[in-house]
């Protein structure tokens, strides 16, 4: 499936696991969605940035998942799964809501980025 520029994963696209991950477009996509603005972006381009934010998160999240070593923590586990429970209910159908919950899903990006790049043990 493809959002714009930006290659969308199924949650089960076992591909999602060994994907490239594109560190620039994905924070330009989080620095987009934060941005501060006035108003509330129009209904388009908010599913627009949703399609971008689940296609970073879903490889993220598979990313997270994926990598070798000892068990992850319990409230990494829960943050995993509360993500994939948000990007299945998709946005709030009222504006005000639906750009916060693009907003809190772009902190979460930005997070899972860190840890999807994070190496245990090189001090990285």
């Amino acid at each position: 499936m493809q959002a714009g520029a930006f290659l969308v994963y199924e949650a089960d696209d076992g591909a999602a696991a060994t994907a490239p991950l594109d560190t620039t477009v994905i924070s330009e996509s989080v620095s987009t969605v934060l941005e501060p603005r006035d108003i509330e972006p129009r209904a388009a381009v908010r599913q627009l940035w949703f399609s971008w934010l689940a296609g970073h998160l879903h490889l993220l999240v598979s990313q997270i998942e994926a990598r070798p070593g000892g068990p992850r923590e319990e409230g990494l586990d829960l943050m995993l799964q509360s993500t994939r429970t948000d990007l299945d209910a998709g946005l709030p159908e009222q504006a005000a809501a639906a750009y916060v919950k693009l907003q809190e899903l772009a902190r979460i990006c930005r997070f899972f980025l860190g840890l999807a790049l994070d190496q245990p043990g090189t001090g990285r």
